[in-house]
């Protein structure tokens, strides 16, 4: 279900995120619906379902783009492929009917989908990475990896590198699926539930760690090359002690940024890993990035504008607190963030005002947006998939 902790007994985590929790007096409230004269309203332009979504389930799967086409899945199993401009259908299957899961409960998708090759690199809870064609979705491979697969994979270098919910970094071949190198790391007593993306850059994978660490190893074996702390673990509960980097690292030039949960934000040169700044800040989203500019949505759905030089606070926004947002899309001059009641939120990126917003379908939102010239793209719970026309 909607949970981010991973070990945690259903009464606490009732207590502690209070989300769908009853009690006399709610710890945390979520924020009303903002009421905002909208400026603009975004058109759409096609939407099709593709399953039945991901439900209530906490899973990270992302409709990607190649060349003219978009590719969605749902937790179950159903991958389809349209035309990114007109919607038409390209081809869709249900994974779902393959030989092996027949003894599993079902597909159970939830981290993707990365695309190269000619393939779509999907992962399941059940700790499969599939592989399937990009043509007509014919399953070419799928792997056993150690533990749930709960982000969006990496590829390069005729290599498949995935994080695990067990704490596991491991790189597969891309065309025939063999695990050709694995590592792992202590998990803490108490983690989130979700995994921090890797990233490959100059033959070095770069991926966050539940101990509250950046780690970069080797692509071509495994080998550590250097591990750097974002956070360190303070308070007396395991719960206080949690300091997971779920969040994408993201790489600007020559500067690695990284944030934890109940950690900080911080900027180091990516080479020397020297620190150039850093700043208070609790977040597991993966952050955005403008021209001169970062944002992050925090644990409470707090918006912020930061900039990428100097680690200042240029603006935040505070109106969406508890309504558990997406992580954010930088769009021209616009944050574009989502909720988990279907609302979309177009943010000035100079003010941090709310320009604009409307309901999308009714199945909540999960992923951050995606851009592709002039149509945005977001995918809701319930499993519809929506072009939207870029306001200009």
């Amino acid at each position: 279900m909607l949970k981010r902790w991973q070990k945690v007994s259903s009464l606490f985590l009732c207590g502690a995120l209070m989300y769908g929790c009853s009690s006399e007096k709610d710890v945390i409230k979520m924020a009303e619906v903002p009421v905002v004269q909208s400026e603009f309203q975004a058109e759409t332009v096609w939407s099709h379902t593709v399953g039945d979504g991901i439900g209530k389930y906490y899973s990270n799967l992302q409709p990607v783009i190649v060349g003219d086409v978009i590719f969605a899945a749902s937790r179950d199993g159903d991958i389809a492929a349209f035309d990114k401009i007109t919607g038409k259908e390209k081809w869709s299957v249900d994974l779902s009917e393959q030989p092996f899961f027949e003894e599993k409960r079902s597909a159970r998708l939830s981290g993707g989908i990365a695309a190269a090759y000619g393939h779509l690199y999907i992962g399941s809870e059940n700790g499969e990475l599939l592989a399937i064609s990009q043509d007509d979705g014919k399953l070419l491979w799928h792997t056993a990896v150690g533990g749930e697969l709960l982000s969006t994979p990496a590829v390069d270098s005729g290599k498949v590198v995935v994080t695990t919910g067990a704490g596991q970094l491991a790189a597969v071949n891309a065309d025939t699926g063999a695990v050709e190198w694995t590592v792992t790391n202590e998990q803490p007593a108490l983690t989130l539930r979700g995994t921090s993306s890797p990233v490959i850059a100059a033959g070095g994978v770069i991926y966050g760690r539940a101990d509250g660490k950046i780690g970069i190893v080797l692509l071509s074996n495994g080998q550590l090359v250097n591990e750097s702390r974002v956070a360190t673990p303070h308070g007396q509960t395991d719960l206080d002690r949690m300091i997971d980097v779920d969040a994408t690292p993201m790489i600007v030039d020559d500067e690695l940024f990284s944030v934890a949960y109940n950690g900080q934000l911080i900027a180091r040169k990516l080479i020397s890993g020297d620190e150039v700044w850093k700043r208070k800040y609790a977040a597991y989203e993966n952050m955005a990035v403008g021209l001169n500019d970062i944002v992050i949505t925090d644990a409470k759905s707090h918006i912020y504008l930061v900039d990428k030089t100097s680690g200042s606070e240029k603006w935040s926004n505070t109106q969406l607190e508890y309504r558990k947002v997406t992580a954010p899309l930088v769009l021209g001059d616009y944050v574009v963030v989502g909720d988990s009641e279907g609302y979309l939120y177009w943010i000035s990126q100079t003010t941090g005002k709310i320009i604009s917003m409307q309901e999308i379908g009714d199945g909540g939102l999960y992923t951050p947006p995606i851009i592709d010239g002039d149509l945005v793209y977001i995918q809701t719970r319930n499993g519809e998939l929506i072009a939207l026309k870029r306001p200009s």
